[in-house]
C-alpha cells in the first residue's frame, strides 16, 4: 500500500466542482455547480473505488443541480466526483464529500435563563427529532454534566449524575417532540460567579452505549447570593478571571541578561546535538565592535570550563567552530569580546546546548492532533540533526471542543470541519518546530471511539458507528487512507503499514495504562501491530518503543511491562519552540497556554511528560483482550 500524504489531495485544475454541502445525510440529494461555468459530466465514486455509484451526469450553467439522491442504504465515508468537460479528458477526484446516516438529532437546548442563584433548580427546553424513514423505538433522552459519555471515564473516576428526561420513547419517522422541565439539576454554590455547562444525550434505552445525538448548553452562571456580575469568562477568552491578567512586564524580556548581546547574536537554529556529533556553533560580532580578543568557551552544567577557543585581532564578522562530541547532558557556549587591555571584558553573550542518545529514525503515533506536544524536544532534536521523523493521528479530535469552536453543538458535518481545524493546528504547530506538512498523515478515527474499536469492532464488516460523525469510515478529505473501517484489524493493518513504510529504530506512543481511553488504545494497537510483524519475521526485537504519561495511570488492572526511564535534555531554544508550538493549538485552550508564558530562564530543560521505554513490548500478548468489568 503507497500511503498518501497528508497534503497530497489532488486539486481540479479546468474548473472547480462544488458541492453545496460537504456532508450529506443518507437519504438527500447531493447538489453541485461548476465554477467557472464550464459544462460536462461528472461520475461519483466511493473513495478507494475504482467504479462509480452513479456516473455520467450532465453538469454546467453556474447553478446548482440536483446529482445524486443518496440511497438509504449507502456506505457512510467519503465520495469523490469524477469530472470530464466537454470534449476533453476525465479529471479525477475533482471534488469530494462525505455521506453519514442520522437516525436522531438533539435539534434545540435552551436553558430556562442564564443567570442563576446557588441552589436554584435549572429549567430547559429540549426538542428531537426523528431523521430516519422508520420508527424510532426506546429512546432515551438524558440531561448530564457536559461529557462526551461515549469516551469511557477511568474506573476511579465518579459516574456522571444523569437526570432522565425521557425513557422507552416512540418517534414517527420525521417526528418532533418537546420536553419543558422546571427543575431538572440544582445551580452550583461556587464562591465567585463561574459558568457551568451541560450535555443532552439522545440514547438507546435499552443499549445505553448506543448514543443517537449529543447536545450542549450554554453557559448557566452560578452565582452566591447578592453577587451580580460574572466574574469567569468564557472559554474563549484569553483569561478566565481578571486577577490572571499579567502585568505587562513579566513579557518585556523573555531572555535573562546574560542571554543577551547587541554586539553578539547566535545563530540558534542548532541547540541540540547527537553524543556521536561536534558541537558546532555559529554567532556574528557585529561590525562596529573595538574588540580586540575574542574568546569562546564550552562549559557543563555545572560551570566547569570543558575547552576554549581564543582568537586576538579583527575579530569582528561571522564565526563558526567545533566542539568534540560530548556525553548527554545540558552545556554552555560562553562567548567574551575583550578589549587591548587584558581582562576587561567589553560584551559577552552565551548559548545553551543539549546532547543526547538520538536515535536513526523515529515514528510518533498520536491519539489526537496535539498529543505530539508531549515531545518538543525530541521532534527539534530530528529536526536539527536531520533525523527522519514521521507522525501517525489516529483520530482527528472533533470531540475535542467542536461546540466551543462553532459557539453550538456539532452536527456530523461540523464535526468533520472541526476535525479539519485540528488537523490543520497540527501542521502548523508541527511546522513551527520544522517538521514538513508530507511527513504527517491522518487515519481520521473517531474521537475518544478507540476503546470500542478495540473491544467491540473487530472486524471490517462490523465497523464501529461514530457519534458526531455518524460514520463507519474515514469521511475525510485528507486521511491517508480513503474510508478505512472503524474496526481493530483495519486499523492494525495500517500501522503496520506506516512501521512497514518508515523503518523506525524508535516508535512513540501513549502509554498502556493512560486514563484516557485512547491514549491507551492508541499504544495497544500499535504494539499489536509491532507484535504482528515480530512474529511474521518483519520488525526487529530491537525496535525501541517509548510511551509518554500525559493524563496518568489508570487506577486497577495496569499493563504487565517491564519499563526505564527515558530522561532528554532539552536546550532552551528547542523548549521555548516546544512552548510556541502549543499556541496553535487554540481550539484546545492554545490562547489560554499564551497567557501564561514561561520565560527562558523558567523553561524545563525536559520534556513537559515523563517518558518511558518498554523493555519487553514484544511479550505479554493478550493481556489487553478483555474489557475489564470496572469500566
Amino acid at each position: 500500500m503507497t500511503l498518501a500524504a497528508a497534503n497530497a489531495y489532488p486539486r481540479n485544475r479546468t474548473a472547480q466542482i462544488i458541492a453545496d454541502n460537504t456532508s450529506y445525510d443518507v437519504g438527500s440529494t447531493v447538489r453541485l455547480r461548476t465554477e467557472p461555468a464550464a459544462s460536462g459530466t461528472v461520475s461519483i465514486r466511493y473513495a478507494g473505488s475504482q467504479t462509480p455509484v452513479a456516473g455520467q451526469m450532465q453538469v454546467g450553467g453556474g447553478r446548482y443541480q440536483a446529482i445524486w439522491k443518496i440511497p438509504e442504504n449507502a456506505k457512510t465515508g467519503r465520495y469523490d466526483i469524477d469530472f470530464t468537460p466537454a470534449g476533453q479528458q476525465q479529471e479525477r477526484t475533482a471534488a469530494w464529500f462525505a455521506v453519514y446516516r442520522k437516525l436522531l438529532q438533539i435539534v434545540s437546548v435552551n436553558l430556562s435563563q442564564a443567570f442563576y442563584t446557588a441552589g436554584d433548580p435549572i429549567g430547559a427546553a429540549i426538542t428531537v427529532r426523528n431523521l430516519s424513514n422508520h420508527v424510532l423505538r426506546d429512546v432515551q433522552i438524558d440531561f448530564e454534566p457536559y461529557n462526551y459519555p461515549w469516551v469511557v471515564p477511568a474506573p476511579d473516576e465518579p459516574r456522571v449524575w444523569r437526570h432522565i428526561i425521557a425513557r422507552g420513547l416512540r418517534l414517527a419517522p420525521h417526528q418532533p417532540r418537546t420536553f419543558r422541565v422546571t427543575d431538572i439539576a440544582t445551580a452550583a454554590a461556587p464562591k465567585v460567579p463561574m459558568g457551568d455547562y451541560f450535555s443532552v444525550v439522545a440514547r438507546d434505552t435499552k443499549h445505553p452505549d448506543q448514543i443517537y445525538d449529543l447536545a450542549f448548553t450554554l453557559p448557566a452562571w452560578a452565582r452566591p447570593p447578592n453577587m451580580l456580575l460574572p466574574k469567569q469568562y468564557p472559554f474563549l477568552y484569553l483569561y478566565w478571571r481578571l486577577s490572571q491578567v499579567p502585568r505587562s512586564e513579566s513579557y518585556r524580556q523573555f531572555y535573562p541578561p546574560q542571554f543577551v548581546s547587541s554586539t553578539i547574536r547566535f545563530d540558534k537554529r542548532h541547540t541540540m546535538f547527537d553524543t556521536h556529533a561536534n558541537l558546532s556553533v555559529s554567532f556574528t560580532v557585529s561590525a562596529n565592535s573595538a574588540a580586540t580578543s575574542l574568546l569562546i568557551e564550552l562549559l557543563n552544567s555545572s560551570g566547569k570550563k570543558l575547552a576554549q577557543r581564543e582568537m586576538l585581532g579583527a575579530v569582528a564578522g561571522q564565526h563558526t567552530l567545533s566542539f568534540p562530541p560530548q556525553p548527554p547532558g545540558l552545556y554552555l557556549v560562553h562567548v567574551s569580546l575583550s578589549a587591548a587591555s587584558p581582562g576587561v571584558t567589553m560584551e559577552h553573550n552565551q548559548i545553551q546546548l543539549a546532547v543526547n542518545d538520538l536515535p536513526k529514525s523515529i515514528l510518533i503515533f498520536c491519539a489526537h492532533e496535539d498529543d505530539e506536544t508531549a515531545h518538543p524536544g525530541l521532534i527539534r532534536a530530528a529536526v536539527e540533526n536531520h533525523t527522519p521523523i514521521h507522525f501517525v493521528y489516529f483520530t482527528s479530535g472533533e470531540a475535542g471542543g467542536c461546540d466551543r469552536f462553532f459557539m453550538h453543538s456539532c452536527g456530523p458535518a461540523r464535526a468533520l470541519d472541526f476535525g479539519e481545524v485540528r488537523m490543520d493546528e497540527a501542521r502548523a504547530s508541527l511546522g513551527h518546530l520544522g517538521v514538513p506538512r508530507q511527513n504527517l498523515y491522518f487515519l481520521g478515527l473517531p474521537d475518544g471511539g478507540l476503546g470500542h474499536i478495540w473491544y467491540d469492532h473487530r472486524h471490517a464488516n462490523d465497523p464501529y458507528l461514530s457519534v458526531l460523525l455518524a460514520t463507519q469510515h474515514s469521511p475525510y478529505r485528507d486521511a491517508t487512507i480513503p474510508n478505512l473501517p472503524y474496526s481493530l484489524d483495519a486499523v492494525v493493518s495500517a500501522a503496520k503499514h506506516f512501521i512497514e513504510e518508515f523503518h523506525p529504530a524508535l516508535i512513540v506512543t501513549g502509554h498502556p495504562d493512560e486514563r484516557h481511553i485512547d491514549h491507551r488504545t492508541n499504544n495497544w494497537i500499535v504494539v499489536k501491530a509491532m507484535q504482528e510483524l515480530l512474529h511474521q519475521g518483519r520488525l526487529s526485537r530491537n525496535t525501541q518503543l517509548i510511551v509518554d504519561v500525559s493524563y496518568g495511570p489508570v487506577p486497577g488492572r495496569h499493563a504487565p511491562y517491564h519499563y526505564q526511564k527515558v530522561h532528554l535534555y532539552v536546550s532552551g531554544e528547542a523548549a521555548k519552540l516546544g512552548q510556541e508550538a502549543a499556541w496553535y493549538y487554540e481550539s484546545q485552550d492554545g490562547n489560554h497556554q499564551q497567557a501564561k508564558i514561561i520565560d527562558f530562564a523558567h523553561l524545563p530543560r525536559h520534556e513537559p511528560y515523563p517518558h518511558y521505554r518498554i523493555l519487553d513490548w514484544y511479550a505479554h500478548e493478550g493481556w489487553n483482550d478483555k474489557r475489564p468489568n470496572t469500566q
